[in-house]
């Protein structure tokens, strides 16, 4: 028997998500044939046989998280099984040729089966020691699957009562059952959740008069040439930042990414050397690993990596946010969606007449433990002198 284990699929992550199995128990497999697909928090991988063999045992059903690792699948090699089949009759027979002899270990016959039993492994919450509740509740809360540390106490001396734990049950019958996050979304809420922990944001808003050249530019393409201007600026921001060392590496080349956002969540491809590309060839290299993140077939190197981050989300609606930063980058720009607005000008001789100019609110969220207000400014304000220009 030989049990193949989860590898690394190469993203530095720790699990993946079974998407869909090719074989199963009982087929004859050869080697490169296509086993299984998984998916990893931004891609979705698939893992050939590694052998030929014959698929004895799989370990998971679709939808399950496996770890790297972690058991796969178990093959039997087909000359393995041969040899095996052989010592089993050949011990069958020398078996038969010795006369049986009485167990002493136990009273009786011993029956054994092939049955396998699967069991669910179930997380107890550590936070329910401490909450008062009789034995009886207690039971009545495991029988739900209810966490006691949820449940308000209405009891004598903050005591949870049945009548507690069911009122909590019909609230959970009434929202629906938990879904788990899996994938794309379930690495979002842990690196959300990892930026909240670490980073300590701050957000500059302003806006940049595009009337120029709005009508008949590309403002990403626009927004990434003044990005790698103003990192060239203040090179603190094109930068990631070490907690642990309490230390940064400045980044001479910028390498962008771009937030897509997609049905299946929010992906972050990196567009590597930004600064070196032409208006054009920008645009091209967009529209390709948007394709490619689209039909989820972007490599996994190009999914990080990053220097700095663009997100472009007044595609669809809101003019200011507040970023969020991941961490080891120190800095994420934001762009809304476009406005006009009527300004007083002068138009020479002290007149002054009403005109319209057209705007791009910008949102910059950096990390205060490597970047000062002052450069965070500065970087913005070179961003900004660049945007208003018409070329």
């Amino acid at each position: 028997m030989h049990i193949f284990k989860l590898p690394d699929l190469g993203e530095g992550l720790p699990e993946a998500e079974i998407v869909e199995w090719f074989v199963k128990p009982g087929d004859v497999v050869v080697a490169d044939q296509l086993m299984v697909s998984m998916e990893t928090a931004k891609a979705i991988v698939e893992i050939p046989c590694p052998e030929n063999a014959t698929v004895v045992k799989l370990y998971g059903d679709v939808g399950d998280i496996i770890h790297t690792g972690d058991p796969l699948v178990e093959f039997s090699e087909e000359a393995e099984g041969t040899d095996c089949t052989t010592a089993t009759t050949n011990t069958g027979t020398a078996q038969a040729a010795e006369p049986t002899k009485a167990s002493t270990s136990v009273v009786g016959e011993l029956h054994t089966s092939e049955v396998k039993l699967k069991e669910t492994a179930q997380s107890v919450s550590g936070n329910s020691i401490g909450v008062k509740a009789t034995p009886a509740v207690r039971a009545l809360a495991h029988r739900y699957n209810i966490d006691l540390a949820i449940v308000t106490p209405s009891g004598p001396h903050s005591t949870v009562t049945a009548a507690d734990v069911e009122r909590v049950v019909k609230i959970f019958a009434d929202v629906g059952e938990l879904v788990p996050l899996k994938g794309v979304r379930r690495s979002m809420a842990k690196a959300m959740a990892q930026a909240h922990a670490e980073v300590v944001p701050v957000t500059l808003h302003d806006d940049a008069d595009i009337t120029p050249w709005f009508d008949r530019g590309d403002i990403t393409v626009r927004m990434i040439r003044a990005m790698s201007l103003a990192c060239e600026a203040e090179p603190t921001l094109n930068a990631w930042y070490d907690s642990h060392a309490i230390g940064r590496r400045v980044i001479k080349s910028m390498h962008l990414g771009l937030a897509v956002d997609t049905k299946d969540g929010l992906f972050v491809p990196v567009i590597r050397d930004a600064q070196n590309y032409s208006a054009k060839a920008m645009r091209d290299k967009i529209n390709t690993i948007k394709e490619l993140v689209t039909a989820r077939k972007i490599a996994a190197d190009d999914l990080r990596g990053s220097t700095i981050t663009l997100s472009n989300f007044g595609s669809m609606v809101g003019k200011y946010a507040n970023p969020i930063v991941m961490p080891p980058t120190v800095a994420i720009l934001g762009t809304g969606r476009l406005f006009q607005q009527l300004l007083l000008a002068k138009k020479g001789d002290d007149q002054s007449a009403l005109v319209e100019r057209t705007f791009l609110p910008l949102s910059l969220t950096f990390d205060h433990r490597s970047i000062t207000g002052g450069e965070a400014a500065r970087f913005l304000a070179v961003l900004m002198a660049d945007l208003a220009l018409q070329n």
